[in-house]
């Protein structure tokens, strides 16, 4: 009896057809009932939200955490203080985290409140000014005089027109339909952001049991070759996202420290601030650094008009620094992402998920970058001369008759 007509082979082969005929069914169903899938997924998604988002914290504390247990006490050998160093080690991540997001709250907010309590005490001062220059401009230019001559600006009613547009959007939406539902709000995210967190304190303190029972249940469930091969895209990954993390936050942290030195220097307003704003708008790829420059001319403006011109300059000039000699060692090489799938990964991301998507997705297409060069080294060394052929040039000259003979 051949293979073919061996029963295990046929039994394998519609084994095989009928895993790609559910396969089938599924994706028909997926497609048919697309709007169920959509709002299946949000319903999961709400539900399983404080566990995601506790895993996240989780994963970014460790490596506080790790970077910490190096140095406290990294030769000791009390049985006391091994024992007790990565819980240490936790909280002394928690604090420090905690205090970097509260110095940026009480930094940032009561700057930024003043900077609009200025801008709606000086505004009509601005215009009036802008109106004036501007007429003295057009006197030749008749019409354009006339339209700026007639040119008005009520800031009473720009400002009513702003809260109006705002508490309008904030009520349409559903965010904001009575107390209550206010209270229900805060409350909700409030239990929420606990429920991460304290899930993520306990991930951090089990993790060496968790890590322990994942690789028992990949053992037990998976074959020797996929098992090696799910491991190292983990690797691979765990590397990508950790290499960005560091890279864009002493990425932002030198942006920051430099702004706020260059602004002192040259006696700018908001030194301290606009450095916090342009180094945590520097952690999104791309688009951050131009974030922090447009924050920082409106608050330099609010100020002093004339200085904003001269800011603008100046944080142009600093980012093109940053961007080509600094980023590139921080993120880049640690990251390994060619600049093109940089953009292409943080306008996809971006179109996606926002600004979450943005930060997501690179580490994410780094990840899959550095499989797929893995993947064709690989091949091409296993081609028989172990290199590719050399590409013919194009722009060499035909051969001469006496060539051929």
């Amino acid at each position: 009896m051949s293979d073919r007509e061996h029963p295990l082979s046929r039994w394998f082969g519609e084994r095989k057809i009928v895993r790609l005929m559910l396969l089938a069914a599924l994706l028909a169903l997926g497609v048919i009932h697309f709007q169920w899938l959509i709002e299946g997924v949000a319903v999961l998604w709400r539900i399983a939200r404080p566990i995601i988002v506790g895993g996240c914290i989780a994963y970014i504390l460790e490596i506080v955490v790790k970077r910490l247990e190096k140095y406290f006490a990294p030769n000791s050998k009390n049985k006391w203080i091994l024992k007790s160093r990565r819980c240490i080690c936790i909280l002394l991540a928690s604090v420090l985290v905690l205090g970097i997001i509260v110095l940026l709250i009480f930094t940032v907010i009561p700057g930024l409140k003043d900077a609009f309590k200025v801008l709606s005490r000086e505004l009509p001062n601005y215009f009036t000014q802008l109106k004036t220059w501007a007429l003295e401009k057009t006197e030749t230019i008749q019409p354009v005089h006339d339209y700026v001559l007639e040119l008005e600006l009520d800031w009473t009613s720009v400002q009513d027109r702003v809260i109006n547009w705002a508490m309008n959007g904030v009520v349409n939406g559903g965010l904001l339909s009575s107390t209550v539902s206010v209270i229900s709000a805060v409350t909700g995210q409030v239990a929420n952001f606990l429920i991460s967190v304290i899930f993520a304190i306990f991930l951090l303190v089990s993790k060496a049991e968790l890590q322990s029972q994942f690789l028992h249940v990949l053992q037990a469930s998976v074959e020797q070759k996929k098992r090696s091969i799910i491991q190292h895209v983990l690797e691979t990954s765990n590397r990508c996202f950790s290499g960005f993390i560091v890279g864009q936050t002493l990425n932002g942290l030198i942006l920051g420290i430099l702004t706020w030195l260059g602004m002192r220097i040259f006696g700018m307003p908001y030194a301290l601030m606009v450095g916090v704003l342009s180094g945590t708008a520097s952690l999104i790829p791309i688009i951050g650094g131009y974030i922090g420059a447009a924050l920082g001319t409106f608050l330099v403006f609010t100020q002093n008009p004339s200085l904003a011109l001269w800011f603008l300059l100046f944080i142009v000039v600093l980012q093109n620094i940053q961007g080509n000699l600094l980023y590139p060692r921080l993120v880049g090489n640690s990251v390994g992402l060619p600049g093109i799938w940089v953009l292409a990964a943080v306008s996809v991301g971006g179109g996606l998920g926002g600004i979450g998507g943005m930060l997501i997705a690179v580490p994410m297409t780094a990840t899959g970058y550095a499989l797929l060069k893995e993947w064709v080294q690989k091949r091409n060394a296993s081609e028989p001369d172990g290199e590719l052929p050399a590409p013919q040039e194009a722009s060499k000259a035909p051969p001469t008759k006496a060539a051929k003979k």
